[in-house]
């Protein structure tokens, strides 16, 4: 028998019994979409996430202290300076601050930083309108692009040119005119800061706003990739365990064991609807040999073999798998691009939400902007999750096919 032939056979068993082929290939389908759709998603998210801290680039050391109630001071900036393979410390000040216009007030990221030393940390940060704050200034500031142009708002918050009030303090916030001379570009994310949701200003401004003379983090630049281990090494000699320090490997390391671990777990979730989707298929297939006992013993009557008849069952199994997989990788590519809209639409409803219920209080936390990503489909992926899906369809064909092929034709033949 031709393997034309036992393929027309297997198309025409599966004719037979449409709607109950059609929710089998569904299965399948569901399992492999959800597989791709998911693990494109951890993909992407951990390309992107990445490449946000990279931006600092591979000699940076971030420093802060062990304890939310001490602070780094100019001692300190000096101490480290001085160290072996140290080129710039620069130390920044962050807070929470809200912002006040357009009739609500939003809460944002409050960052002190001196302008001169503004690219070290941040590099690639441009304008859309107006200029830097001067160090010397107490009351310039420069707004990131969602605290001008908040998502929930059709207004602007706050005008570069104009005035604008800002408080600081959770309950009874001390509110101060401040000016905002300046508005960035779209930046993203940093693992330092997300500059589009931060407000900028000179240190000797959010030391005045804050009422502190201290540092909250030290911004650390060794002289080259290979010397950031010695940094680490003489700022743990020096201080201990007095603070904590994250160099851009260790995020990155971090991070991607994170998301690997995660992308595995959601991978296994999604691959266990292709093996219930393999139960579909073995209960189907033992329903149709059931069903057409009687064809086999004519089948087997005729001269058709063992092998014709364990062929032909095999190939009803494997087309419901192959069909069910291509449609999965079909529909799980749309979903992976699907996905990420609909999770940047639902988190602008949220924001907007949780920013006029918080509308009440002062200070209570900057709302982060939602990390931009596009979704890897490793071709890989794809080949592994078609031949997985394949595999579970022959191998819950497999029992059913052989129970067909092993039947006595005499006794085929008797069924009613």
């Amino acid at each position: 028998m031709k393997t034309s032939d036992t393929l027309k056979w297997g198309i025409r068993g599966i004719r037979q019994r449409k709607l109950r082929a059609a929710l089998t290939i569904l299965g399948i389908m569901v399992g492999t979409a959800a597989v791709i759709a998911l693990v494109s998603q951890t993909d992407g998210i951990q390309v992107s996430i990445v490449a946000e801290i990279n931006k600092l680039g591979p000699t940076s050391i971030i420093v802060r202290p062990s304890s939310i109630t001490t602070t780094l001071t100019d001692s300190d900036v000096n101490r480290i300076l001085q160290m072996p393979n140290v080129d710039y410390v620069v130390p920044v000040i962050m807070s929470n601050i809200r912002v006040y216009g357009a009739g609500t007030s939003k809460s944002y990221t409050l960052v002190g930083v001196d302008p001169a030393q503004f690219q070290i940390i941040l590099e690639g940060v441009t304008f859309e309108e107006g200029r830097m704050y001067q160090q010397v200034s107490y009351s310039e500031m420069v707004v990131g692009c969602n605290v001008r142009y908040p998502q929930d708002l059709t207004v602007p918050l706050v005008n570069v040119g104009q005035s604008a009030t800002v408080g600081i303090g959770f309950v009874n916030p001390i509110k101060k005119q401040m000016n905002v001379v300046g508005a960035f570009e779209q930046y993203g994310s940093s693992s330092l800061v997300s500059v589009d949701d931060s407000v900028f200003v000179s240190i000797k401004s959010a030391t005045t706003l804050l009422g502190q003379t201290g540092y909250t983090t030290l911004f650390v630049k060794a002289s080259s990739p290979d010397t950031v281990e010695s940094v680490v090494r003489n700022i743990r000699a020096t201080y201990g365990t007095s603070i904590t320090y994250f160099t851009v490997k260790q995020i990155t390391q971090i991070v991607s064991s994170i998301i690997s671990q995660l992308t595995i777990l959601l991978g296994a979730i999604a691959a266990i609807s292709l093996l219930v989707a393999g139960l579909g298929i073995m209960n189907i297939m033992f329903v149709s040999v059931i069903e057409r006992t009687k064809e086999i013993g004519v089948l087997k009557a005729l001269g058709f073999k063992r092998r014709n008849i364990l062929g032909i069952f095999l190939s009803e199994a494997t087309i419901m798998g192959v069909v069910g997989g291509v449609l999965g990788i079909a529909l799980g590519t749309v979903l992976s691009y699907i996905i990420p809209i609909v999770l940047t639409s639902a988190y602008s409803v949220s924001t907007g939400t949780s920013t006029q219920m918080a509308g009440q209080y002062s200070g209570v936390g900057g709302m982060g902007s939602f990390l931009t990503y596009a979704p890897i489909i490793r071709p890989e992926i794809v080949l592994l999750v078609l031949v997985f899906g394949i595999s579970v369809s022959l191998l819950a064909g497999f029992y059913p096919a052989t129970r067909a092929s092993k039947m006595d034709p005499v006794v085929a033949l008797r069924h009613e």
